[in-house]
């Protein structure tokens, strides 16, 4: 694994840049039973999981390190491939060598988070138990880091908060995956895990509800514990719902809405395009310019600039 450091219970993400050879190169926590997420250099390295609350979930983004994971006894040595994934659980120890230069993002899971998803969501008697691996392929986990690693960006170069949405909406995703492929209870089918996924789509009279919300707290933060409780289910129920109703997940029906909002006050109005970015929710203006750039093609200034009504001559 491209490791974490020697971990205490209340801030592993602290006692990581403690270790020799770990460099962080950002960060981003949340509230202490959602996940929280920092990416790392490593250069010649020991480091050492286990003894705490939480999982901690890896893939190797760069470099050709040698990684070698002593747990129990065991040693296995291995070059992860870029793109490859690690899972070292909270409660069992393991110390990891790595030997040569490599990067890695972090996706810190707290115990009690997933205690609740299978409570809420799984209605199982007892949590099922990820099960350690080490350097694997997860095609679904190569691209939620892809998604999770290209959203953080954006973020990471403007020093702001990540969005909420977006990570709650991930979080809930990556622990169904997790649960439903590396678990001590998974099914490995995916005929199994399609069937699991049906659901019923949202009452119309609920999605109108909804979308009144997004409408009216754009230039807020929208978080997915608030969309649900406007249903009255849980988060899990609500985004299958939501995406069979609306075709599209909340985080991108809402990012949606946000873009058309700025498209119609670029055109309309005289705005600072800075202005337009906060009034439509982002979070800063390079956080605009990437998503409308994607969106549309071209970026604010450029769609304002063909917009504007030419002048007779």
């Amino acid at each position: 694994m491209d490791g974490p450091a020697s971990l205490g219970r209340t801030d592993a993400i602290a006692a990581m840049e403690q270790s020799p050879g770990v460099r962080l190169v950002y960060r981003f926590e949340t509230d202490h039973e959602q996940i929280s997420v920092a990416k790392w250099q490593l250069d010649t390295a020991c480091v050492t999981t286990g003894d705490c609350d939480h999982g901690i979930l890896t893939i190797r983004t760069s470099g050709g390190a040698t990684v070698t994971r002593r747990a129990e006894g065991d040693s296995v040595r291995k070059r992860p491939a870029i793109g490859e994934v690690t899972y070292a659980s909270g409660d069992r120890c393991a110390r990891w060598t790595i030997e040569g230069s490599s990067e890695a993002i972090h996706v810190y899971i707290p115990a009690a988070r997933v205690r609740r998803f299978a409570s809420e969501d799984l209605e199982t008697g007892s949590p099922p138990r990820i099960r350690d691996f080490f350097a694997v392929v997860d095609p679904w986990l190569q691209g939620y880091f892809q998604i999770l690693a290209s959203e953080l960006e954006i973020f990471n170069r403007a020093e702001r908060p990540a969005d909420l949405l977006f990570l709650a909406e991930t979080e809930h995703l990556l622990l169904r995956h997790l649960l439903s492929w590396h678990s001590d209870r998974a099914t490995r089918s995916p005929v199994a895990s399609a069937g699991a996924l049906r659901s019923n789509a949202l009452p119309s009279r609920l999605m109108r509800r909804v979308q009144a919300y997004v409408d009216t707290h754009l230039a807020d933060e929208i978080c997915l514990q608030d969309l649900a409780d406007l249903t009255c289910m849980s988060t899990g129920h609500f985004l299958r719902g939501f995406r069979v109703a609306c075709g599209t997940t909340p985080y991108h029906y809402v990012l949606e809405q946000r873009l058309q909002r700025a498209r119609a006050l670029l055109r309309a109005t005289p705005q600072p395009v800075s202005r337009i970015a906060v009034e439509c929710g982002f979070k800063t203006l390079s956080h605009l310019s990437a998503k409308f750039h994607a969106r549309f093609g071209i970026s604010p200034t450029q769609f304002r600039t063909a917009a504007r009504p030419r002048q007779s001559p």
